[in-house]
């Protein structure tokens, strides 16, 4: 048999064609599977100053807060829904580019720092420092209150910037107790106070040598969360912890429910969070967030058990408006 060129080609297509009927077929269920990793992974980062692939020659502020391990759930930092609550300790740090650590502010026992922001210059830190964290809960508002300072980096000077002052609508709610923070003697239950302090957090340096701010010093109750009325303020920077809390004005008069975090941006608007609840839902992560419990007078949760004590027992019932 004579042999055309084309012969070697046309075996080489056969042996392919073999080949392929000859090949196990692969099922969905023998498909290669994800490659796990059931042993321990190193989540631990070499420490900055021994990472080859960082390279920085600038100090870092960072603040500091404890844990409790991966099994105990504790609040060592602050977040939204409870911006004033956190366990005591955190302190206020700078990390130099060797690794070494300096304590600029320490929280203590009772306190904790939180909101660090460095001023335009690189000169200067602002953060906020909750007084006594020794009392409150989830639910609850420490009494401490909080307030506003910025440290001089290089000298350590600190300045105190505000102080517990509250600015209440006295005309609005004529019976406010003289400090505000306790009732007046025999009038407990006539007297207009809060429980704790002023709350002055989230300091923002501006253009123009002023600051941006949040505070509950207006005196707000809050609606449907547990934490503090927070809006939005400015006041002068200052260098004279005599003149704290010069010229504050306040600029967020509709957010009296939450605002946090106030930013600057480049055109001067300022950008912050909000957690606002004045409605029956709140639009923060596109939930919808119940009410909190409305607390009664006593005289009306009192009938309210007669009436439950009468349905009982097969009583006459009368509604609250007929009495």
């Amino acid at each position: 048999m004579k042999l055309s060129r084309f012969a070697p080609t046309a075996t080489a297509l056969l042996a392919i064609a073999l080949t392929a009927l000859t090949a196990p077929i692969t099922s969905a269920a023998e498909a290669p599977q994800e490659q796990l990793y059931p042993d321990p992974i190193n989540v631990h980062p070499k420490p900055i100053h021994e990472d080859p692939d960082v390279k920085y020659d600038y100090d870092i502020v960072y603040i500091r807060a404890h844990r409790a391990g991966d099994h105990v759930q504790k609040e060592f930092y602050a977040e939204i829904a409870r911006p004033v609550f956190l366990q005591p300790g955190a302190d206020l740090m700078l990390l130099h580019p060797d690794g070494s650590e300096e304590v600029l502010v320490a929280g203590g026992e009772k306190g904790a720092v939180q909101d660090p922001v460095i001023s335009f210059d690189g000169q200067w830190v602002y953060y906020s420092v909750l007084h006594d964290l020794s009392h409150g809960g989830q639910f609850e508002i420490p009494p401490g209150g909080a307030d506003l300072y910025k440290l001089h980096i290089a000298s350590r000077r600190v300045v105190q910037l505000t102080r517990q002052t509250f600015t209440p609508n006295t005309g609005a709610a004529p019976a406010w107790s003289k400090d505000y923070r306790t009732p007046d003697k025999g009038k407990e239950y006539a007297s207009n106070y809060l429980p704790y302090g002023v709350y002055n957090t989230g300091p923002c340096p501006l253009p123009g040598g002023r600051i941006a701010f949040t505070s509950n010093r207006n005196a707000f109750r809050p609606p449907k969360h547990p934490g503090p009325c927070l809006q939005l303020f400015v006041m002068d920077d200052v260098n004279d912890p005599a003149e704290a809390e010069r010229n504050v004005q306040e600029i967020g008069f509709m957010n009296v429910a939450m605002a946090l975090h106030p930013v600057v941006l480049t055109d001067g608007r300022i950008m912050f969070s909000t957690l606002e609840g004045q409605g029956l839902r709140t639009d923060r992560q596109g939930r919808q967030q119940r009410p909190q419990r409305i607390r009664r007078p006593r005289a009306v949760q009192r009938r309210r058990r007669e009436h439950a004590q009468l349905a009982k027992s097969g009583g006459r019932v009368r509604s609250l408006r007929q009495r």
